[in-house]
Order: C-alpha cells, then structure tokens, then sequence
C-alpha cells in the first residue's frame, strides 16, 4: 500500500490529539496502579510500567485500522470489491470496444491501494487522492496514478504502461462513473461504470 491525501483532512491535527490523549491515559494508569498499590499493598503491581510510547502506539494502531472510519472524521471507506464495465473510447468519443473489470481497493487511515483486474492485464495504484464533490448531494472524487502490467500470455499482444483515472463516487458509496487514460506503452482512454459488490 502507499500514501495518499484526504483533502480537507490534516494527518497531523489527529496525531496530536493521539499525542495529547496518550498523555492522558499514561497518567490515569499510572495513577490507577498506584491505587491498586495502596489498596491491596501487592508489590507486584508496581512493577508494571506503561509509558507514554506504548499508549501513543496503541492509539495510532487503533485508530489507523478503526477509528478513523468513524463518520465524525469524514473520510470515505472504499474498502471492498467494485464490479467496472468499461469503454474504450476513439478520438471522437465513440465507443471502440467495451471490456469488464474488477476494483479491489485496500485503506487503512494512513494507506491505500487500487488494485484493477481485467482478463488481459492488472493494474495497481501508487499515488492517490481524495476529496469531497461539491453540493449537499456530492460524493467523493478518487484520483490515482497506476501502473498497469499485461498477464503472462498477453504479452506479445500488449505493453506495461502508466495511467491516471478519475472516479466520482455518489455520496452513498455504491457506485461511481469514471474516465482515464494510458501513456507510453498504451495510448488508450476510455470511461468506466462502477458499482460495489462487497464492502469488508
């Protein structure tokens, strides 16, 4: 997986807060343990030591794999399996041939990665943003840069290439349309239906 930005969302204002709770909680279990302490005068229980390193990390591992899909933070869960029917376009925004794919998409707060699977080729993402589509009724707009690599017995017919696409999803999360294009080994653009067929 690889970094990508949330517009309108600072990383860094989170991770203080992460910083500022850890203090928190360190000092609320130290106290706890001295109590136990008093309490009970079992010696044991001085012993442990939580420092503020161990609840900071715990936090950020909380709230890079949960915490942040939480709707108060408003960052959008793509996580999940999309079904795509694509078209090729020509210079004149005809359709040349239409094709069927499918889009596994992996995030965590921190990482995402966009995988698209066809019957001749695979693509995998390695830049990405996202940000909120304007109007109440807006969605989210998913912006990435993929390298797209033919399978093993497509090779004499096609060529490793770069792209960029760009997805409007609607507010809901369920489906999206989509428009992109290829470089270098694939002079090739095109549009893209999508629709969620599994949300882990």
């Amino acid at each position: 997986m690889h970094d990508y930005a949330v517009f309108g969302h600072s990383r860094a204002t989170i991770g203080r807060w992460l910083g500022v709770s850890s203090v928190v909680i360190t000092g609320a279990i130290s106290s706890l343990i001295s109590y136990l302490h008093q309490l009970t005068g079992f010696q044991a229980v001085t012993s442990v030591a939580i420092t503020t390193g161990i609840v900071y990390f715990a936090l950020h591992w909380l709230f890079n794999k949960y915490a942040w899909k939480i709707p108060f933070f408003s960052i959008p869960d793509l996580t999940g399996v999309w079904k795509v029917k694509g078209t090729t376009l020509d210079e004149d925004g005809n359709s040349k041939y239409e094709w069927e794919a499918e889009i596994d998409v992996e995030q965590t707060w921190e990482k995402m990665v966009i995988c698209l699977k066809t019957s001749k080729s695979s693509s995998e993402s390695y830049t990405a943003t996202l940000a909120k589509a304007n109007g109440s009724r807006g969605g989210w707009l998913l912006s990435y840069s993929y390298n797209n690599n033919p399978n093993i017995d497509q090779f004499h017919e096609l060529n490793s290439h770069k792209g960029y696409c760009e997805i409007l999803l609607n507010k809901e999360l369920t489906s999206g349309t989509a428009a992109y294009f290829n470089s270098n080994g694939r002079r090739t653009f095109g549009k893209m239906d999508l629709s969620r067929e599994q949300h882990d």
